[in-house]
């Protein structure tokens, strides 16, 4: 603001003298001419050339002004909170078993464990201040609250019956040609076709192979980098699977490699290895993961995902080496701009027992679920889900003796922000 009041001075000054000289030359040559029409006609033209000057000065200040304030309203933040966005969602439900459970716990689920009634699933805020050109430090925190925080909390981070727990915190640096990012904290994992969030989903309820192949958070550090067009590659170490503090003195290492050929498809492949069982730094545990993704048209869309992992050691009463793998299929029609259905269909095999933790060895479990969401609202989403599980062995508890099956219907309402 101020250089350019000094310039408009400047700028005043040159021409109030250009034209008390012109008018002392013009008055010279007007006594000499005898004749007034010159003069005039001078003044004319020095006043209308110093409104032209006076509009251009106006038009750099007001520019400069707007200039100061950035199109998002963040002037006067510091540069760190400068390009702030905050999201977040609220995910409840109501859900019935038509198995009864005198437990009224829906056996062999992820988050939606409870029977016959209503759950607040997670209340989920967002903020983060993401990498940029201009800005190559940044950061994200997720604060969740809700019954979900009870499953996925990491060791180390409050205690296993927390209804809180923060899900992912880290700060984020930009490098280079700004090819390469690197995440330092807590992040969420990279296996896995579905996340946490209910709203990134297809389905109400989550896979068996998100809830019992793959690990849902690290903590450690990560490196992303564009690799070529179409080409991206991941590769991190951190204290291991769900955990913050690490329950042994080795690491673990993760890498991924993300293809894109095209608009309509892209697939990844990623590992992790290394000791996961408390006090043990010699026992490792390895996984792989494979998904992949085809979106034909604006109304079909398909998923595909397969997890095996294994594990040195891990039956404490053998002994022995464990190993567990999963196929699941996801497909997605949108019947119209509100209105999608999606179905799911899974086979996982825990063939040591495991990661199920029933104590049944070769354990066999397939599951189809079909979904209907409807938004309700730009902040409003409505799902209606109805799930059908069925195991090789009586595992899911009744009101009377266990059934091998299990059916489920459950309502759920989402409100994103």
């Amino acid at each position: 603001m101020r250089q350019y009041t000094v310039w408009g001075c400047v700028w005043r000054w040159n021409l109030a003298i250009a034209v008390m000289f012109s008018v002392l030359a013009g008055s010279t040559i007007v006594w000499a001419d005898e004749g007034g029409d010159e003069l005039r006609r001078e003044i004319a033209a020095l006043k209308e050339r110093l409104g032209r000057l006076e509009a251009k000065l106006t038009e750099r200040t007001v520019a400069s002004a707007a200039s100061s304030v950035s199109s998002d309203g963040a002037a006067g933040l510091p540069p760190v909170l400068q390009g702030l966005q905050i999201s977040g969602s609220v995910d409840t439900s109501y859900e019935y078993n038509f198995n009864g459970p005198k437990s009224r716990t829906n056996t062999l689920r992820v988050f939606d464990t409870g029977a016959n009634e209503f759950a607040l699933h997670q209340v989920e805020l967002n903020i983060e201040k993401p990498v940029s050109h201009e800005s190559r430090i940044g950061w994200r925190f997720d604060p969740v609250f809700g019954e979900d925080a009870e499953v996925f909390d990491a060791a180390g981070l409050g205690t296993g019956d927390d209804e809180f727990d923060i899900q992912q915190a880290y700060v984020q640096a930009l490098f280079g040609d700004e090819s390469v990012d690197v995440r330092f904290g807590k992040f969420v994992t990279l296996h896995g076709a579905e996340v946490i969030e209910s709203k990134d989903n297809w389905n109400f309820t989550r896979s068996l192979l998100f809830g019992y192949a793959i690990p849902f958070t690290h903590t450690g550090i990560r490196a992303h980098s564009k690799l070529a067009d179409g080409v991206e590659g991941y590769i991190g170490v951190s204290n291991g699977w769900d955990v913050v503090d690490d329950n042994n003195q080795g690491k673990s290492l993760e890498a991924m490699l993300l293809l894109t050929p095209s608009d309509q498809l892209w697939m990844s492949a990623a590992v992790m290895y290394g000791p996961e069982q408390a006090g043990d730094n010699h026992d490792q545990r390895s996984l792989l993961d494979l998904v992949a993704g085809y979106t034909p048209n604006d109304q079909w869309a398909f998923k595909f995902n397969y997890d095996y992992g294994f594990e040195e050691d891990a039956v404490s009463e053998t002994g022995k080496n464990a190993s567990w793998q999963g196929l699941a299929g996801y497909a997605r029609y949108a019947v119209s701009d509100r209105w999608a259905l999606a179905l799911r269909s899974e086979y996982f095999m825990d063939y040591d027992g495991v990661r199920t933790g029933l104590g049944r060895s070769d354990l066999r479990i397939w599951e189809m679920t079909l979904t209907s969401e409807v938004k309700l609202h730009e902040h409003l989403i409505a799902r209606l889900e109805y799930r059908h599980d069925e195991a090789d062995e009586d595992v899911y508890p009744t009101d009377g003796s266990p059934s091998s099956g299990q059916d489920t219907i459950g309502l759920e309402l989402i409100t994103p922000f």
